[in-house]
C-alpha cells in the first residue's frame, strides 16, 4: 500500500488539464449512458462543464482537489456544497484515480478523504452519480456504504 493520500487544492494549470480531458471523457460517458451521438455528446459535455465551473477553480460552491500520494499526485476529487432544508450536503461530480496507480487501493483512500473534507466543509451527507456501466466505481460506493436513491434505465430499440 502507498503512503498517505492527502487532498490539496487543485492549480488552474491542473485545472485546465483535468478539464480539457474530463469534457472527453465524460462526453465518451454520456454518449454511451444516453444514446447520443458524438458531437451532441461533446456539445453538452462543453455545456455542463462551463455551467459548473464558469470561474474554474474558483467557481462558487466548487471545491477542486489534487489528490497526492508522497507529494506525488494520483488522482483527483471535485464536488460542490449545496444547501438542503435539511442541512449542507455535498455532492460528488468527480473521482479520478490515474490509471498508472489504479489497484492500490487509492479509490478507496480518496473518497475517505472527500468524505472527511467535505465533512469539515459542514457536510452531512455525500451524493453522486455513477454510470452503470462503470461497475467498479459502483462496487466501491456500495462497499463505502451509498445506496441507490434513484435510477434511470433505458432500452434500445
Amino acid at each position: 500500500m502507498p503512503g498517505t493520500l492527502r487532498l490539496r487544492p487543485m492549480t488552474e494549470d491542473e485545472h485546465a488539464t483535468y478539464r480539457a480531458q474530463s469534457e472527453r471523457e465524460y462526453a465518451d460517458d454520456i454518449a454511451e449512458a444516453g444514446g447520443l451521438d458524438a458531437d451532441t455528446a461533446a456539445a453538452r459535455s462543453a455545456e455542463e462543464f462551463a455551467r459548473l465551473l464558469p470561474d474554474g477553480t474558483s467557481s462558487p460552491g466548487m471545491h477542486l482537489w489534487t489528490a497526492e500520494v508522497d507529494g506525488e499526485p494520483v488522482g483527483i476529487g471535485w464536488i460542490e456544497l449545496r444547501q438542503r432544508p435539511n442541512g449542507t450536503s455535498a455532492w460528488v461530480f468527480d473521482l479520478r484515480v490515474d490509471d498508472a496507480q489504479r489497484g492500490k487501493g487509492l479509490g478507496r483512500a480518496l473518497m475517505e478523504a472527500m468524505h472527511a473534507a467535505a465533512r469539515d466543509l459542514g457536510a452531512t451527507s455525500v451524493g453522486l452519480n455513477v454510470f452503470g456501466h462503470n461497475t467498479t466505481a459502483v462496487r466501491l460506493y456500495e462497499s463505502l456504504g451509498y445506496r441507490v436513491t434513484a435510477q434511470q434505465m433505458r432500452v434500445d430499440l
